[in-house]
């Protein structure tokens, strides 16, 4: 059998004293499962020859309070959440798990043993049978809840077979072995198996790994029958008529207000394809204030960017949200009396696809008196004679006192640019570079209630390349660009698989990609041995 040891990234953390050991919870995120993931923060004698040259060592505790620990669990327990398999910290429950379906990591602030690395595992030694230990070295991370439980999630995926999830260019030249990932804010994303310190979607990953052309599939790989666990069962229909009712309750009256009907409902993404459908009944026309979060509301980090869709009785989609730019969904709309169904899935965003977004998220409703505000509101924009022209259409119940344009370059962290009395219809922007600009409306009412429009992505054609995309976004399934001459043209997913090719002609285009889901892909034109590639989003 062969032993593949792998350390693994620290980067460079500010720490602080060593300080006394707190009391270790005891926590389990599955306890039905045998499979089991041991979490060890108080400590560990270690006597192995697989470690430190066989002499024995005694790991210290991690040095964190009881909040700290609760917190790396959770996340850790998020991370596996899909599988049925358990995360503990108590150790009586690892020495009652199956010896080859156990593994312990060792939290400890005691690193000088080894070296630098933020922790270090032996790929596949969950399966083994032989009690060698991973660890995750608290120390080198700063005493940091967050980086130990990205480390812990890290270290235990090595232990189930998985290797680094690596980065390398469009000709495969190597970059970094851990993969940086992409992106800032709330929907920054980086692979679990790469470097995933300083992201919030940190996820499982299809990407390369010790080879540009070795695909890593992290989830077939934890998933699969050497690690003997599996997926947990979907516990939520995926269809309108497999839907599971959600019953609406009354709420207590609070602050001189009347008490409104309402519910609450938690469950998880499972897969990748996972849709999850949740039924109500609507008794009388309301305004529904509907809220998504992930993590089923708890503060561990979301491993989901939440689409959420509202169907009339026949399951016909009415509408669908997804804020590009938050992984929560927020719905305020006015539903009629009825029965209604809502629609809870992944979906890809501008960093990274839905491969690896598994996870939980929990739901909020009220039915409030049916006035809204804001019944509708589209924006929309075209790119010429170097500006940028905007127009919208608001259809509102109340005066909108104010319209605020906002701007982003990377589609996630907005500024303010313009705003605008509440009855103007259009703005022209002149942006300051000739690359793409995200666009959307901030809209306040005269009660003060704001509202945020779609976001729109404009881009100036560019004399001197041979083609320009009039938009990064995809629209009906279709790419408007300007072309210098007639090329070849094709669009791959982050997979690299063509999913979309044609042939331009001179002139201004539009290019019909077919049927594709929402997420992020790359437009390449291609002039003999030439090839341009520029990266495109369907919403």
């Amino acid at each position: 059998m062969t032993r593949n040891l792998i350390m693994s990234l620290v980067a460079v953390f500010a720490t602080t004293a060593y300080t006394a050991q707190a009391q270790v919870p005891k926590l389990n995120s599955n306890p039905g499962a045998s499979a089991t993931i041991f979490l060890d923060f108080d400590g560990q004698s270690v006597n192995s020859p697989y470690w430190n040259g066989g002499t024995p060592f005694y790991a210290t505790p991690s040095g964190l309070t009881s909040t700290q620990i609760t917190t790396a669990f959770f996340q850790v327990a998020e991370d596996f959440n899909p599988f049925n398999i358990n995360i503990t910290t108590d150790s009586t429950v690892y020495f009652a798990a199956p010896i080859n379906k156990r593994q312990r990591i060792i939290v400890t602030a005691y690193s000088s043993w080894y070296g630098s690395a933020g922790g270090v595992a032996y790929v596949e030694s969950f399966r083994w049978g032989l009690e060698i230990p991973g660890f995750v070295f608290a120390n080198l991370l700063g005493y940091n809840e967050k980086n130990i439980g990205e480390a812990s999630s890290h270290e235990s995926g090595h232990t189930l077979g998985l290797y680094h999830q690596s980065l390398y260019d469009a000709n495969c030249n190597f970059i970094y072995e851990y993969n940086p990932g992409t992106g800032s804010g709330e929907t920054s994303w980086a692979p679990i198996m790469g470097n995933s310190y300083g992201k919030t979607l940190t996820l499982w990953h299809k990407g390369s790994s010790y080879s540009c052309n070795t695909i890593q599939d992290d989830l077939a790989i934890l998933s699969g029958s050497a690690n003997g666990f599996g997926y947990k069962t979907d516990s939520v229909g995926n269809t309108y008529r497999q839907a599971t009712a959600v019953p609406m309750v009354q709420s207590a009256p609070a602050n001189n207000q009347p008490s409104t009907p309402g519910f609450t409902v938690s469950s998880q993404i499972n897969t990748t394809s996972d849709v999850d459908i949740f039924k109500i009944d609507v008794t009388s026309t309301s305004r529904f204030q509907i809220t998504a979060k992930g993590s089923a509301g708890t503060t561990t980090k979301p491993n989901v960017d939440i689409r959420m869709s509202i169907l009339d009785s026949r399951g016909n989609v009415i509408n669908t949200y997804n804020p590009p730019t938050s992984l929560d969904v927020t719905i305020d709309s006015t539903l009629n009396m009825g029965t209604y169904y809502l629609s809870v899935s992944n979906v890809s965003n501008q960093n990274v696809s839905n491969y690896g977004m598994l996870g939980d998220y929990s739901i909020a409703g009220a039915a409030l008196p049916s006035t809204l505000p804001v019944q509708s509101m589209k924006l929309s924009g075209r790119a010429a004679n170097n500006k940028h022209e905007l127009s919208w259409n608001i259809v509102a119940d109340e005066p909108i006192e104010s319209i605020q344009i906002e701007t982003s370059t990377n589609g996630n962290s907005f500024a303010a640019v313009q705003k605008v009395a509440g009855n103007s219809t259009g703005f022209d922007y002149t942006p300051a570079e000739k690359k793409t600009v995200f666009y959307r409306l901030l809209v306040t009412t005269a009660s003060q209630l704001k509202y945020y429009s779609n976001v729109v992505a404009l881009r100036e054609v560019n004399n001197s390349t041979k083609f320009d995309v009039v938009t990064n976004i995809i629209n009906k399934n279709e790419i408007a660009l300007n072309s210098k001459g007639a090329y070849n043209w094709r669009v791959l997913d982050m997979g690299g698989r063509a999913v979309a090719n044609g042939r331009t002609t001179t002139g201004y285009n539009v290019l019909q990609t077919g049927s594709l889901n929402s997420g992020m892909y790359l437009l390449q034109i291609i002039d003999g041995g030439e090839i341009v590639t520029q990266k495109i989003v369907k919403q």
